[in-house]
């Protein structure tokens, strides 16, 4: 399909695996978004995904630096660096695009209100979900009644978070079978996890039942992928997907489906044509 985009300078707020991943696939790709800025709060990557590109992109000194040379942005960087990020974006105007989903729902009341004051759109890719677009369907007439989700990772997954501990794997070694390692709301969730429920949060916020959605995150030993199960119940009936991602290469937290599906995301952007919600 032919784009009908003019090219749009695009910044990157976060250079590890998504950030690394999405650039070098948009050049592949021929895409209309052109990596021009980079920023990240550990200088030396962002140097190092800059001078890996004939284009060399700017390396940017701060987020303000960033916006003065860019007219789109993606966060790609960390929970703790959405809500400053969208606070630029969005006062300038610079349409932003978010992975660490988990900062959009725990801020998600000041960026909409950010996004509404400046009529300037925020955008969040369905990532490692499928069944994201019947969700959002879903909650348009009638209500949800119920909103679930549970991730399955190995322990390269889930390693590193605040909610995990030596001791779930000595538990393993006894029972020798998956465990739960955590059941409770979004919100907790992504405070002990929070490089791993983005799904969780973007689930919830596309069903716009925040407070009552249920997570629970199990520990599998032998689990190969990165797994995720959806039970959504309301007026419109019921809605169950599970999707079985391969790690990325550069970080098994994350899902190569995530990274795919940002790219789906600017592709739909040049598109004339839109499939789906």
């Amino acid at each position: 399909m032919k784009n009908y985009l003019k090219t749009k300078r695009l910044g990157i707020v976060g250079c590890g695996a998504i950030g690394t991943m999405v650039t070098k696939h948009l050049i592949q790709k021929s895409s209309a978004f052109k990596v021009v800025a980079l920023f990240d709060q550990n200088f030396q990557a962002a140097y190092q995904l800059a001078n890996s590109l004939k284009s060399v992109p700017r390396v940017c000194n701060s987020l303000n630096d960033l916006v003065d040379n860019c007219e789109w942005i993606l966060e790609a960087a960390a929970v703790s660096a959405v809500l400053p990020t969208a606070r630029v974006a969005l006062k300038n105007h610079i349409p932003l695009i978010v992975m660490s989903v988990g900062g959009f729902f725990l801020n998600r009341t000041q960026i909409i209100k950010l996004a509404n004051q400046y009529q300037t759109k925020v955008y969040i890719p369905s990532g490692a979900l499928a069944g994201i677009d019947g969700v959002r369907s879903a909650q348009q007439i009638g209500r949800i009644t119920k909103v679930e989700i549970i991730s399955t990772k190995n322990e390269n997954g889930l390693k590193g978070a605040p909610g995990f501990s030596p001791k779930y794997l000595r538990n393993l070694e006894i029972r020798k079978k998956p465990c739960y390692i955590f059941q409770g709301g979004v919100k907790q969730a992504i405070d002990r996890f929070p490089k791993n429920v983005n799904v969780a949060a973007t689930l919830a916020s596309a069903a716009k039942f925040t407070k009552q959605a249920k997570v629970k995150v199990v520990l599998d030993p032998k689990i190969k992928v990165n797994q995720h199960e959806i039970r959504i119940e309301g007026s419109f009936g019921k809605l169950h997907s599970v999707t079985q991602n391969v790690p990325s290469t550069l970080n098994p937290k994350t899902s190569a489906l995530a990274i795919q599906s940002v790219l789906a995301l600017f592709e739909r952007l040049e598109s004339y044509v839109e499939i789906g919600n």
